[in-house]
């Protein structure tokens, strides 16, 4: 027999008795040496099979929890969204209602019927110096009639149609007004200009007129009635002649957030000086 072949048998006869004394150690002790054996082999991989389980568990129960919570955050932004949207529109319905109550209110001091109005357009060309409002002609609205708001007088009535009308203000360099000066009771004549805010001139010499001075309509020019506020003066200096003085008149009302209007339908030959506010007597 070759030395080769005899080599792997005896390889193989030990083997044999190797693994018979492993079975009958195992019987006689209850326990199977083998299954041991088999254990620590696959005792790693089944700490590692459960670790990546108890990860993939973990991070699928994460991603199921943002899925919610991210549906959650989406509810509650639409929610705020809402209750801002609601929020807004109260909001403009308070202020709305507060700008009428106030119309109401001096409708109800004046002597002479007025018409309430909304403002529909402006000249954005003319630097915001005309407005157009809801109500024409078919109202009883005409040419020259006074506008105003609680604040103060915002111009006159310069063009009608039938439900249309524009107004030229106040700070249109086209339109003179008669006022006085409520403190000191000089009298002047005011007219836009292209800043934005007016001038009060042919105020005399010797006019006490100092800035913070309120100015309001003399009813003198028949267009507009006695004691509408107009503004403020914001400074006092003496003409370009060197004859009168004038000074420079802030405007009380914000054209720029005026929406609602008043128009005052009174006598078109002119108003008496005795009618108008009783604050202006």
């Amino acid at each position: 027999m070759p030395r080769s072949v005899r080599d792997i048998a005896v390889v193989l006869f030990l083997l044999g008795i190797s693994l018979v004394i492993l079975f009958y150690s195992g019987e006689r002790s209850g326990e199977s040496l083998v299954g041991h054996v088999v254990y620590a082999v696959i005792s790693p991989f089944q700490r590692a099979g459960h670790a990546v389980h108890s990860r993939v568990k973990t991070m699928w129960e994460s991603y199921v929890a943002l899925i919610a919570v991210r549906d959650e955050n989406r509810l509650l932004k639409e929610n705020i969204a809402t209750l801002r949207r609601e929020r807004s529109s109260l909001l403009g319905e308070e202020r709305e209602n507060r700008r009428l109550r106030k119309l109401l209110n001096l409708k109800a001091r004046y002597e002479f019927p007025c018409l309430a109005a909304q403002v529909i357009g402006e000249d954005a060309v003319g630097w915001f110096r005309t407005f157009f409002i809801n109500r024409g002609s078919e109202d009883g609205v005409s040419v020259g009639m006074a506008v105003t708001v609680a604040e103060g007088l915002v111009g006159r009535v310069s063009s009608t149609g039938g439900s249309v009308s524009s107004v030229l203000l106040i700070t249109d360099p086209g339109l003179s007004v008669d006022c006085r000066v409520a403190r000191t009771r000089d009298r002047g004549v005011l007219s836009g200009h292209m800043d934005g805010e007016c001038v009060l001139r042919y105020l005399e010499l010797n006019s006490q007129v100092r800035p913070d001075d309120e100015i309001v309509t003399s009813g003198l020019d028949g267009m507009f009635p006695r004691g509408l506020v107009v503004g403020r003066v914001k400074l006092v200096r003496k003409g370009s002649q060197g004859l009168f003085m004038e000074a420079q008149v802030v405007p009380t009302v914000r054209f720029r957030e005026v929406e609602e209007v008043l128009v005052i339908l009174g006598n078109p030959t002119g108003f008496d000086i005795r009618t108008g506010l009783e604050e202006s007597l």
